[in-house]
């Protein structure tokens, strides 16, 4: 029991219903936070280390994380199978902020690990704006270990407005390509369509989905109003498409926009963007994430890639750091 009387434990099969209701109730937390989310994954294990901190024996905070083990050092760490991890809250003190951090450290120290390394929550999850977190996390001593360049757009408002930050000439070749009627859109489950062509895409670049089409199916059985896959068909056959994820009730990412190579010249990459904008303004997004733009060719992975930055900007996007924090002991 530590100062406040706040106490922090490691998370048992048990909790499960009390932390995603935690999870879905907090300020912060995401579809990435939740536990079916976190133990979909097929042909992989991980040893599950994430921890609940009460107070008087309610919950106001959880960290999701996995123990690893990296040049001899264990680490608590953010969960490998979701994008983001770290402390998930609510409204919070900085005194309440700085006890919960204070105890993770000496809770790691008790345990053994030698460094914590976390992915936070972006500011555009949040259904409250807060930083007090962040501020405590930096004078604990927590520092800035990596940054990625991501890209997001405000879809709130009306939708003529949100569709007004497309660059001009991008609307104009949209809306005469989207007047062919050879060319169709349709939101379905058909995976099996989809997953050939984001295969080949990611072949390209000389690396595999994250997902398999089997961890795709039992994700979208698991939450099947959180996953929606805009499908577009040129002359009935597939020709691209873009698997959305509905983070929270704030925010949605664009995770895969993949298309059919055969057909570049039609640009259905912008087409599916542009019609999964609408989407996320006519069901009541604040923020669409359009998702980090790295380059997975250079030698330092981090790298940024300014041909896809460039292009998600053309659709009225701006940047958006996404960042991993790091402790040793």
């Amino acid at each position: 029991m530590g100062f406040m009387g706040i106490s922090v434990r490691k998370y048992q099969h048990f909790d499960k219903n009390i932390w995603d209701l935690f999870v879905n109730q907090s300020n912060n937390g995401t579809l990435f936070h939740l536990r079916d989310f976190l133990n979909y994954h097929i042909g992989r294990e991980f040893i599950d280390h994430s921890l609940i901190f009460e107070k008087n024996g309610t919950i106001i905070a959880v960290f999701s994380a996995s123990e690893i083990f990296q040049n001899n050092r264990k680490i608590l760490y953010s969960h490998p199978g979701a994008s983001f991890g770290g402390f998930v809250i609510n409204k919070i003190s900085y005194q309440i902020a700085d006890e919960i951090i204070k105890l993770t450290t000496e809770y790691c120290k008790q345990n053994n690990f030698d460094e914590m390394f976390f992915v936070p929550t972006p500011r555009i999850y949040y259904k409250d704006y807060c930083e007090t977190f962040d501020y405590a996390l930096h004078w604990n001593n927590f520092e800035t270990a990596e940054y990625y360049i991501s890209s997001a757009i405000k879809t709130a408002g009306s939708l003529e407005d949100t569709l007004q930050q497309v660059q001009k000439r991008k609307q104009r070749y949209i809306k005469n390509t989207l007047s062919n009627q050879d060319f169709r859109f349709e939101w379905n489950k058909n995976y099996e369509e989809y997953y050939p062509i984001l295969m080949e895409n990611k072949s390209r670049h000389g690396v595999k989905p994250t997902h398999t089409l089997e961890e795709l199916k039992k994700l979208d059985s698991l939450f099947p109003d959180k996953f929606h896959l805009l499908i577009m068909y040129y002359k009935n056959k597939p020709v691209g498409g873009t698997l959305n994820f509905v983070a929270n009730s704030k925010t949605a990412v664009i995770f895969y926009n993949m298309i059919d190579y055969k057909y570049e010249s039609f640009q259905p990459a912008a087409l599916q963007i542009y019609e999964t904008i609408r989407w996320a303004n006519q069901s009541g997004f604040e923020y669409l994430d359009f998702g980090v733009s790295q380059n997975p060719k250079a030698e330092n992975p981090l790298s940024p890639s300014p041909s896809l930055i460039r292009f998600k900007e053309q659709f009225g996007s701006k940047g958006m750091i996404r960042k991993a924090m790091r402790k040793s002991f």
